[in-house]
C-alpha cells in the first residue's frame, strides 16, 4: 500500500486539498443515498414484510452514511482518530439529559394540543428518528460542517453555508406546494446552523445534536403535529423556538461562566489556525 494511504492527508497536504476531498466525498455518498441507497434498502426490506425486516432497514439506512463517512475520515487523520473527529466522544448520558431538558417545551406542548400515536407504533418510531438524526449529525454535522470548519480552515459562514444549503435542500421532499417548500426550507436551514454552532460550542460533540434532533422530531412525530418540517401552526413553532432558545442561552451561560467563548475570535469566514478550537467544556 502507498504512502499516500498511510499517512493522515493533513499532515502532508494544504487544507483545500482536504475541504475537496470532503465536499467531494459528501457529494458522492449523498448522491448515491438518493439514487441507490434508499430504493435498494426498501425494496430488500419492505415495510410489510414485517418488523425486524424494518429494524434492518433502519439499521442499513443508518450504516449507508456513517461506514463511508468513517472510511474518508481515516483515511484523512488516520484510524485512531476517527471517533473523535466524528465527534463522538464525549457523555452521551449528559448530551441526552440536557437534550431532553432542552426539548421539553415540545414535549409539554405537543402532547397537550396532539394526539398520540397507538403504542404499538412507538417503538419503531423512536427506531426511525434515532437513525436519523444519528446518521444526520454525523454526516452533515462531524463531517461535512466539522471537517471544513476544523481542518479545511473554512469559516465558520461558508462552513455552515454550505452545510445548511445540502441539509435544507434534503427536505424539500416534504413539500406539496412552492410555499411550504420554501418554510421547510427556511425552518431547516436555520436548524442547520443552530446545531452546528452547538457541535463547536460544546467542543466538537456530536451528541448533543443528536440528542436534540432525536427528542425533537419524536415529539413532534409522537403527537401528529404534522407530515412535514413545517406545521403552519402558531403553538407548534413557538415551543419549538423555546427549545432552540433554551439550549442557546443554556451555552452561553456556561461560556460565560468558564471565562470563554463559545466561537473563537476569527473564526467567521477563513482561518488562519488549522483548527479551531472553543472554550465550552463538559
Amino acid at each position: 500500500m502507498s504512502t499516500f494511504w498511510r499517512a493522515p492527508l493533513d499532515q502532508r497536504s494544504k487544507p483545500l486539498k482536504l475541504a475537496a476531498v470532503v465536499v467531494a466525498s459528501a457529494g458522492l455518498i449523498r448522491w448515491a443515498d438518493v439514487h441507490f441507497g434508499y430504493t435498494w434498502v426498501r425494496e430488500s426490506f419492505p415495510p410489510s414484510s414485517g418488523v425486524l425486516p424494518v429494524v434492518v432497514a433502519e439499521l442499513a439506512a443508518l450504516l449507508w452514511y456513517v461506514l463511508p463517512v468513517a472510511g474518508v475520515v481515516c483515511l484523512l487523520h488516520g484510524r485512531e482518530r476517527v471517533w473523535r473527529e466524528l465527534g463522538l466522544r464525549g457523555n452521551v448520558g449528559r448530551a441526552v439529559g440536557y437534550a431532553m431538558a432542552f426539548s421539553s417545551p415540545m414535549l409539554l406542548g405537543y402532547a397537550w394540543a396532539g394526539r398520540a400515536v397507538e403504542i404499538s407504533a412507538v417503538p419503531l418510531l423512536v427506531l426511525a428518528q434515532f437513525r436519523a438524526a444519528f446518521r444526520e449529525e454525523v454526516f452533515y454535522r462531524a463531517f461535512l460542517f466539522g471537517q471544513l470548519f476544523r481542518h479545511g480552515r473554512w469559516g465558520l459562514v461558508p462552513a455552515v453555508g454550505l452545510n445548511a444549503l445540502v441539509f435544507a435542500f434534503g427536505h424539500l421532499s416534504q413539500a406539496s406546494t412552492p410555499l411550504q417548500g420554501a418554510a421547510i426550507f427556511a425552518v431547516t436551514f436555520v436548524g442547520a446552523v443552530w446545531f452546528a454552532w452547538l457541535f463547536v460550542a460544546w467542543q466538537y460533540e456530536v451528541w448533543l445534536p443528536v440528542g436534540l434532533h432525536f427528542f425533537m422530531n419524536l415529539w413532534w412525530e409522537l403527537f401528529r403535529i404534522d407530515e412535514t418540517a413545517f406545521s403552519g401552526s402558531l403553538g407548534a413553532e413557538v415551543v419549538r423556538v423555546l427549545t432552540v432558545g433554551a439550549s442557546v442561552a443554556w451555552t452561553v451561560g456556561m461560556v460565560r461562566r468558564r471565562g470563554g467563548v463559545a466561537l473563537p475570535p476569527g473564526s467567521l469566514w477563513w482561518q488562519r489556525m488549522r483548527e479551531v478550537r472553543p472554550d465550552v467544556g463538559s
